[in-house]
């Protein structure tokens, strides 16, 4: 099963643990963890259903590529780190 790890940063505005999910897509991954937790679904994703900009989602040490609908493959070994993404100057 993939294993989803969010950052200590990111824990501290929503409270969810890291865990595993059984999925094929970073989408799917997402859903199992938001039936847990859905308070997390708006933390991470606009009204559009997109990635926010100050979320970053990495799976296996490379960042996703479809930030919209989330559909990047993983795996069952897979690790998918979500964390907030630092901007500023």
């Amino acid at each position: 099963m993939a294993k989803v790890v969010f950052t200590q940063n990111l824990r501290r505005h929503v409270d969810v643990e890291s865990c595993e999910v059984n999925a094929e897509t970073v989408e799917e991954a997402l859903e199992a963890v938001f039936g847990a937790h859905p308070k997390l679904r708006s933390y991470l994703l606009d009204d559009r259903g997109s990635v926010r900009k100050h979320i970053a989602i990495v799976v296996d040490g490379t960042s996703i590529q479809d930030r919209e609908k989330r559909q990047d493959p993983i795996s069952a070994t897979s690790e998918i780190f979500v964390m907030q993404a630092l901007s500023g100057g």
